[in-house]
């Protein structure tokens, strides 16, 4: 895909496939009916569990805040997945939202490693590629504020759980929650004294260093902590050219935290954050017969990194309960891209198409986030469970890119300068109130009012490229005001068993794009339409066996009007958006069981069928109705289990001795709007086994054991099927030393 970009002061510098599913997949939906496992696939973190009158073990009670207040996950009326404690531990650092996805059935994330990493689509809705920081249907939040879709993935150092939520959640969650949310909650600064340290090492150059501290600073009233993790991953993808491996990344992360609790109703939480992702990933020929390889020249760069504070207060009256949460992000990006692989044009001289000096394409984005929500709650225990607030947003973002020697025929749209800044306001007002109306039925309303405003301004200056214009400038303005929210009832059967059915509104903003395929030619860009859907749901949640197992399931039906959506023309060979219409409906299954003390077992089906709909004739984009919307596999799964014992009984003093193994799924996707080929299905198995004590653990690890090198996303590169593969096998061993 083709980006905006200019040359970076320091480092970068110029010159320097549908298919049925397969017998594993087969195997896990019966293991799934047999067993009844649950569908939040979290491992319980203690030994010591409730027994049932029957002696029997009991699952253990998972608190959320999926709606702005603690509840029992098994009560809310919302399709949940949550990770907590040591699934969020084994989620690999260089591919956190993809682990995060292929946990959760029928959400995806196109893993990049670069400035798009966090878009996803989730039931069939969302978009290959964000145009625009905010132009996204899934949105990420750490500590209840939204990350950029163009900043690196939200890290998963140091997390109590993750929540992914389904379904519109722009109501408590407002922009960009036109599919669903995904949670990202830290632990807070506790007061107890902590230190841990954590080292991994593995194949592919894998290794990991981890630091946690904890320590009360005044007691009862102030505490603080400090997490720092540092992790890379060399690459695995073979490049002939230069006779070297791309793909690989460093990452790094840090969180600082102040919890101040003047009394017993009140807490302040004053957070500082940093994150970096450095990578060259790249895209490869998939029909290469040296695949995975890549033929750049130099190797793609890009590095992304986010640092900011946030500030959030708390305080409980007798009727209600005041939420303070304010914040600034800044985010930044720097790239360069060889925009000729070697490999993807046969018949050139190679002195053409592998001269590390010439088509070479950079940019430079840097964007500010300023966030302010003011909310007020019911407080605990209230039968009455309602949210009602203020939300103001802004973005700043600006890019510049640049292009270097830009000879290969068709590649005017990445030659001369540019410049672009694009502003955002965004204000809602919000309300959700879950009412009791008779017996176990309570009804559900909820609406958030939105008003935006946007300014774009662009500026081109040629470098003689055929067909481009010397210089071309742009400034536009967008508004849009819009309601989301949703609306249902639920009813508690039981203590053990509920039932839900809402109707809910989503919305993903309009705006003007970063990615610019006109300007060069003295014409100004597009505006692309605010996407609004319906989305219909049914679901239920039981708890059974005394306690022992649990089921949860719904089911869904999404209408879309004006998705974003790309179109690749490959005159030009860049993308743009293609505002469509598509429909999609499927449903989940997902439970767990606590089959004896020591063994857990989990897991988690997904049914997705996405189409577009009423697509004009000669619409120029390529698609027709009743192609696949792109990125969305028809079936998704994964199941696993996790074994713990006391270590005497293996012949070891104290602790306890583990061992888990997943499976995940995904099915076949269209690579595009066309439907121009499909994207490979497959399955990734990992597994760890290891010793924890009361101050040590050691343990050993396996990711995409079976050496699968899967199909992430996929497109066409002028003629050619293009993807971008996942990352090949990795095997180490870790340890862990608390003081």
């Amino acid at each position: 895909m083709r980006i905006t970009m200019r040359p970076p002061a320091n480092s970068i510098r110029p010159g320097s496939f549908k298919a049925e599913p397969p017998a594993s997949f087969l195997m896990a939906a019966v293991l799934l009916s047999s067993t009844a496992l649950h569908g939040t696939g979290a491992w319980a973190q203690t030994t010591s569990k409730p027994v049932t009158d029957t002696g029997g073990t009991v699952l253990e009670r998972i608190v959320v805040t999926a709606r702005r207040a603690s509840e029992d996950a098994q009560s809310v009326p919302i399709s949940i997945n949550i990770l907590e404690g040591d699934r969020v531990k084994e989620i690999s650092s260089t591919s956190s939202n993809s682990d995060i996805a292929r946990s959760t059935p029928n959400f995806y994330n196109g893993y990049a490693g670069t400035r798009y990493t966090n878009r996803a689509v989730m039931r069939g809705v969302g978009s290959l590629l964000p145009m625009s920081p905010d132009d996204t249907s899934v949105v990420f939040n750490t500590g209840d504020v939204p990350t950029s879709a163009f900043g690196p993935m939200p890290s998963t150092l140091d997390l109590e759980r993750i929540e992914v939520l389904r379904g519109p959640q722009g109501t408590l969650y407002g922009r960009g929650a036109q599919a669903g949310a995904v949670n990202f909650v830290p632990v807070q600064p506790g007061f107890a004294k902590e230190l841990q340290l954590r080292g991994e090492i593995g194949s592919n150059g894998k290794a990991l260093g981890e630091f946690i501290a904890n320590t009360p600073l005044i007691d009862d009233r102030l505490a603080g902590r400090l997490a720092v993790q540092y992790s890379q991953q060399d690459g695995d993808i073979f490049n002939p050219i230069r006779n070297g491996e791309d793909g690989g990344f460093r990452i790094g992360a840090a969180r600082g935290s102040l919890l101040f609790t003047p009394d017993t109703d009140t807490t302040a939480l004053l957070s500082f954050n940093y994150n970096s992702n450095d990578g060259t990933t790249q895209n490869v020929l998939r029909n290469a017969s040296c695949f995975p390889c890549s033929g750049s020249n130099p190797a793609e760069h890009h590095f992304v990194d986010n640092y900011g504070a946030n500030l959030r207060i708390e305080r409980a009256f007798e009727s209600f309960r005041l939420t303070s949460i304010s914040s600034i992000q800044r985010y930044g990006s720097e790239s360069r891209m060889d925009l000729i692989d070697g490999l993807l044009w046969p018949g050139f001289p190679a002195g053409m198409i592998n001269d590390p000096h010439a088509d070479m394409f950079y940019s430079d984005s840097r964007e500010t986030d300023y966030f302010q929500e003011l909310r007020l709650s019911s407080p605990e225990g209230s039968a009455t469970k309602w949210t009602a607030g203020f939300n103001f947003f802004r973005s700043e973002f600006g890019v510049g890119t640049y292009g270097e020697n830009v000879t290969f025929p068709g590649f005017e749209l990445f030659s001369g300068r540019q410049s672009q800044s694009h502003s955002t306001n965004s204000y809602a007002a919000f309300g959700e109130a879950t009412v009791p109306l008779a017996g176990g039925l309570s009804g559900i309303a909820g609406l958030r009012l939105t008003h935006e405003d946007k300014k774009s301004a662009y500026r081109f200056q040629g470098d003689g490229a055929p067909g481009t214009v010397d210089r071309h400038e742009q400034r536009s303005d967008f508004s849009d005001t819009y309601l989301t929210g949703r609306a249902g009832l639920s009813y508690d059967w039981s203590d053990d068993f509920m039932t839900y059915a809402t109707i809910g509104r989503g919305a993903v903003t309009g705006g003007y794009p970063t990615a610019t395929i006109l300007i060069m030619f003295g014409r100004d860009e597009p505006m692309f339409p605010t996407s609004l859907s319906w989305t219909y749901e049914a679901g239920f949640k039981s708890t059974l066996w005394d306690g022992q197992a649990t089921l949860n399931g719904s089911v869904f039906y999404n209408d879309v009007s004006n998705g974003h959506l790309l179109s690749y023309d490959a005159t030009t060979m860049a993308y743009s958006i293609a505002a469509l219409d598509y429909t999609s409906y499927g449903g989940e299954l997902e439970a767990r069981v606590q089959l004896t003390p020591e063994l857990t077992l989990f897991g988690g089906l997904g049914f997705t069928r996405a189409t577009l709909r009423d697509v004009p004739a000669n619409n120029g984009t390529g698609a027709m109705s009743g192609n696949g919307v792109p990125n969305v596999p028809e079936f998704t799964a994964n199941i696993g289990a996790e074994y713990r014992e006391a270590a005497e009984r293996f012949g070891l003093e104290g602790g306890e001795v583990y061992a888990s193994a997943s499976y995940q799924y995904v099915g076949a996707r269209a690579a595009d709007i066309k439907n121009s080929f499909d994207l490979a299905p497959y399955g990734i198995l990992n597994g760890r086994i290891g010793w924890e004590g009361d101050k040590t653990g050691i343990y050993a690890f396996g990711h995409n054991l079976l050496d699968k090198r899967y199909e992430v996303t996929g497109g066409m590169s002028g003629r050619e099927q293009v993807i971008r593969p996942g990352l090949g096998r990795t095997i180490g061993v870790g340890a862990t030393v608390r003081f």
